[in-house]
């Protein structure tokens, strides 16, 4: 299960990147590379524990960047409407 979650939470951070890599600093996009590499080394080494270990510590280093891409997300959805067109 940890296994699973580790390799979909590497996978969905790397399509986040490819999409909205513009949104991060390189400090940052090193921080999230290194926790990538991290949770590999987990993953390689088949330790149950030490995979949620990265993956929480993969998670954590990427929710500044989540909440960026949602807020543009939001932006981009919500852009040129008008606030009628909105209301139910």
């Amino acid at each position: 299960e940890h296994r699973v979650e580790g390799e979909r939470l590497i996978e969905a951070v790397r399509s986040a990147l490819q999409s909205d890599g513009g949104l991060v600093s390189a400090n940052e996009g090193a921080a999230i590379e290194r926790g990538i590499a991290a949770l590999q080394t987990a993953l390689a080494g088949n330790d149950s524990r030490a995979i949620k270990a990265a993956t929480d510590a993969l998670n954590r280093v990427t929710e500044s960047f989540a909440s960026r891409r949602m807020d543009a997300s939001v932006q981009r959805a919500l852009t040129g409407r008008k606030i009628a067109s909105l209301e139910g």
